[in-house]
């Protein structure tokens, strides 16, 4: 019997950022480990799993679920899988203990404070893992979240790996021994079970994958809002005629393009821009809020040239918080967060096409390439974003190559 184990530790909690001693006890995660549970939920995106074990920590459980979305399975929790107990230490300020939590961490027992020792830990990891060996087929592959001691005390039981090898060379590499979120990988045959992938960031499982995918980036037609000059971000207006065949010209240039998907804006003059282009193609069509454009708060719908000079300057900075609108980080952190989805659903060699918008686009090219903001507007370029005009970037791992800035159909390659 085989099994194949995808292994992910908790996402970031509120002791880890304190760095108070964190076993069977547990704090809630933070923001940072729910995105970074979500961004290893999206790296895992194409691995299939069969059944998924987490530890009854809440920590543990709230980042299963998060890797469970869209799939067909429920965690099952077992306390098995509980982070190795520290005792009287546990819950403690690593600060405030030192001198009494470095001796237990030496000699890696910790029965005199009421805590574990390699034994122990044996006993009850190699009990869990027996039942869910037992509970599995052949050729399963199996989830399971839990913890980061946890799985370095697998690997001096469970994985026979030579861990003290593993934490000098960490050591040498400044690389933490099992990173929150962090996925390894391991197998179970014949009663044997082997270390076959060591424990990595989700930007690091990514780059193994060495997957390319090629984006196709399309501003909307026309708007009214366009003709009259108002700010337009998440507030609409409809297509105007030469919007309208401005899509209808765009999609013309692409019609030979083969998409395996479209990720579309779900603003009504985004959509209807998509529903033109992409008229007789079969193709899985997704509307994502992440897409629309910036949100310029109550400067929605005014007349830009009248109050230029200010709009020119929001615009530099991409700051409209004080507005109630969005600012940069806002901005930055959906459009990441959307670009890791949108790779990790793509198979290797796809092409995507994505329907948005024109400051998006510029928050865009900042972010993947560093361009200058200002290039976009004054006398630095004429009509740098056009209605219909079409960008093209493609992303390998975690890098991103800039094939085409934004032009109209009749400019591009």
């Amino acid at each position: 019997m085989k099994l194949t184990f995808w292994y992910v530790r908790h996402g970031e909690t509120l002791f880890n950022t304190v760095r108070r001693m964190q076993g069977q006890c547990d704090s809630p995660l933070t923001a940072k480990g729910i995105r970074q549970a979500e961004n290893t939920a999206s790296a895992l995106r194409s691995i299939h799993f069969d059944r998924a074990y987490c530890s009854s920590s809440e920590r543990a459980w709230d980042t299963a679920q998060i890797l469970c979305r869209g799939r067909n399975i429920t965690p099952v929790c077992m306390k098995g899988l509980k982070e190795f107990r520290f005792g009287d230490l546990d819950g403690k300020l690593i600060s405030d203990f030192n001198d009494r939590i470095q001796p237990h961490r030496m000699a890696d027992d910790w029965t005199d404070v009421g805590g574990e020792n390699v034994e122990m830990f044996r006993e009850r990891a190699e009990k869990a893992f027996a039942q869910i060996v037992e509970e599995s087929e052949d050729g399963d592959t199996v989830l399971i979240v839990s913890h980061g001691s946890y799985f370095m005390h697998l690997m001096k039981t469970l994985l026979n790996y030579d861990q003290q090898e593993y934490i000098q060379r960490m050591f040498a590499q400044n690389r933490p021994f099992i990173p929150n979120a962090g996925i390894a990988v391991f197998t179970y045959e014949d009663g044997k079970y082997s270390l076959i992938r060591e424990p990595v960031t989700a930007e690091e499982f990514r780059e193994l994958q060495q997957k390319t995918v090629t984006f196709y980036y399309v501003r909307h037609g026309e708007t009214v809002f366009n003709t009259e000059k108002r700010m337009q971000g998440w507030s609409d207006s409809p297509l105007t005629e030469d919007g309208i065949r401005q899509a209808e010209k765009t999609g013309r240039y692409l019609s030979n393009k083969e998409f395996s998907t479209a990720y579309v804006s779900t603003s009504e003059r985004a959509r209807d821009t998509a529903d033109i282009l992409l008229a007789g193609k079969n193709i899985p069509v997704h509307y994502d809020r992440r897409l629309r454009e910036v949100f310029f708060g109550t400067m929605e719908g005014s007349r830009y040239e009248p109050r230029w000079k200010e709009v020119y300057s929001r615009l530099e900075t991409e700051d409209w918080s004080d507005l109630s609108g969005e600012n940069k980080e806002d901005v930055f952190i959906r459009l990441t967060d959307f670009l890791r989805d949108a790779y990790d659903a793509a198979e290797d060699g796809d092409t995507v096409l994505l329907v948005s918008h024109s400051i998006l686009y510029i928050d865009l090219m900042e972010l993947l390439f560093q361009t200058d903001r200002s290039s976009f507007s004054g006398s630095h370029a004429e009509n740098p974003i056009p209605n219909g005009g079409i960008c093209i970037f493609e992303r390998t791992g975690n890098t991103y190559r800039l094939i085409q800035k934004m032009k109209a159909p009749e400019e591009s390659e």
